[in-house]
């Protein structure tokens, strides 16, 4: 009786420890996926490079846009410069760790104030990301938007 009692408290604790480690990586990935959008939100991209890994891929609205360094040099870094702000809302995001991956899918409004010509630009979105627990750290290796008009 008492290895029975043994054996189920082992396996007990087994079963919290590995229930608690997969909230801590689940944690971690949610942590990434925030401080990218905050760095978004902030209009300022340069602290956001050390979450992507060098060879990155994005895709966004069916365009292949190549490295994450790509997607700021070519396509959303000179947009954020005509934006006065730029904010997401209705934001969900579920996350499943599959170490040494994580899967995430995202879903949100975001919304854009342009400088120039004071319009708003408001649409709804999703997206998912691939990232990699790298030496200790969660960096994205492939992240995929798209949105539309929110109706």
């Amino acid at each position: 009786m008492k290895t029975i009692a043994t054996n189920i408290l082992l396996m007990a604790a087994i079963f919290c420890s590995h229930t608690i480690l997969a909230q801590t990586e689940t944690d971690q990935v949610k942590q990434v996926m925030k401080k990218y959008k905050e760095t978004l939100e902030s209009l300022d991209v340069s602290e956001s490079y050390a979450l992507f890994t060098e060879d990155s891929q994005v895709l966004e609205q069916g365009k292949i846009e190549g490295t994450y360094r790509d997607y700021i040099a070519n396509h959303i870094g000179p947009e954020l410069g005509h934006f006065s702000s730029f904010t997401f809302s209705e934001y969900v995001i579920e996350v499943v760790v599959d170490l040494p991956y994580a899967f995430t899918t995202e879903s949100y409004v975001y919304n854009i104030v342009l400088k120039d010509e004071d319009k708003k630009v408001e649409r709804k979105a999703t997206a998912t990301s691939i990232l990699k627990k790298i030496e200790g750290d969660w960096k994205i290796i492939k992240t995929h938007s798209s949105s539309r008009a929110k109706n």
